[in-house]
């Protein structure tokens, strides 16, 4: 059978170029490969850029755009899309003449678009059901299924789930024996049991050579996403990863790791790697042994490797200590996270570090050269204006 992949474009004030590497669906695509199917990728988060008129949910923004007063000036000027047009897209579905289709839905302020490339998926290949998953179909499967056109909707791990998929439309098996998938049946919404898989050591490395070139620019560097570890150990109550990964949280062997390091960096020229978990350290130990065996690759091979995790890294289990390691295996930016200065709010989000934490580790870092990028959340039910 032969599945056609599609990463829709975003329509944003700006784009980060590591977005185009679509990581959940080029593991998905490596699994399908390796059941003996054929898989392509219609990546529409190309490059290309075309300004849009501004929404009308963001008018309120209008008297801010090129503020004179830079205190009172937004950041962007313009709301564009980022990809290819819709028309482009629909044209290489039709070309791809697939068997399947799968279309992540991964973030809220994106689902138009992806509600838009499912129903022009649908029109360029008529017959073939239409997959999609990530956290904006997982928290909210029902209007995938009834209003976005979605055939089917897989709320976690996607990739025992879309091979047992392709393997039902092929053998045309009882659908309810996929496990993991959520569908409609005589009206009523159905959901097959299913669970994470527990050995992720042994699926097969994203499929990293359906990208285009181009797709590996970052920053004017060669860089590449991947994920040492899915879940959080973490509860906080404002986070989605649970939608997806479920309760559990399951880490890579360092040298499963370290093995996709080596591969990124010798097949793909990859010298930078940007590593996306939702918990990067999770565990002191293990995060001593990864950065032990990034800097000992490097220091052996000769390569030189720029590191990142601009998700962001949880701070509960690092100290003084981690920082330097961090510094010495390549990162040169420090991406966290306080949410909130408020004790009260932290507390009751289950936070697991509080602001001393928080100062204690960005002292630490920027007294070793590294940059410190700072996220917080505004708007919290709770939070104060004054806070």
């Amino acid at each position: 059978m032969r599945a056609c992949f599609i990463n829709p474009p975003v329509r944003d004030f700006y784009s980060t170029s590591i977005r185009r590497q679509p990581l959940g669906l080029l593991y998905i695509m490596a699994a399908v490969r390796s059941a003996g199917h054929e898989a392509v990728l219609v990546n529409g988060h190309s490059p290309k850029k075309s300004v849009l008129p501004l929404p009308a949910e963001f008018s309120y923004l209008s008297g801010y755009i090129g503020h004179p007063d830079p205190r009172r000036r937004f950041p962007f000027r313009n709301y564009s899309r980022f990809g290819l047009s819709f028309q482009e897209i629909r044209r290489r579905v039709k070309e791809a003449k697939a068997d399947i289709i799968f279309i992540p839905s991964l973030f809220t302020p994106y689902y138009r678009e992806t509600e838009t490339v499912i129903a022009l998926a649908k029109e360029a290949a008529p017959g073939a059901p239409v997959v999609t998953g990530g956290y904006h179909a997982a928290l909210y499967p029902e209007h995938h299924l009834r209003k976005a056109g979605a055939d089917y909707v897989v709320p976690g791990e996607g990739e025992a789930s879309a091979v047992a998929i392709m393997e039902y439309i092929r053998s045309g098996d009882d659908i309810s024996r996929v496990p993991g998938v959520i569908r409609l049946d005589n009206g009523a919404v159905v959901r097959g049991e299913g669970g994470p898989a527990e050995n992720i050591d042994s699926l097969p490395l994203p499929a990293r050579d359906a990208l285009r070139d181009r797709d590996f620019r970052v920053y004017r560097r060669r860089a590449v996403s991947m994920i040492t570890s899915r879940g959080c150990p973490n509860r906080c109550g404002f986070c989605t990863v649970r939608a997806v990964w479920g309760g559990t949280y399951r880490e890579r062997s360092v040298e499963s790791v370290m093995a996709e390091v080596r591969d990124c960096a010798e097949r793909f020229r990859a010298d930078m790697v940007n590593f996306e978990d939702d918990n990067l350290f999770a565990a002191k130990e293990r995060a001593v042994a990864l950065l032990g065996e990034l800097i000992e690759y490097q220091e052996s091979s000769g390569v030189r490797l720029d590191c990142t995790a601009m998700n962001g890294v949880s701070l509960e289990h690092m100290d003084e200590d981690s920082i330097p390691l961090m510094r010495r295996a390549g990162f040169s930016e420090l991406n966290i996270s306080l949410m909130s200065h408020s004790a009260e709010l932290q507390k009751k989000q289950g936070r697991p570090f509080d602001s001393g934490r928080f100062a204690q580790i960005a002292r630490a870092a920027r007294g070793l050269g590294m940059n410190v990028r700072a996220y917080f959340i505004l708007g919290l039910p709770g939070q104060t204006r004054d806070e």
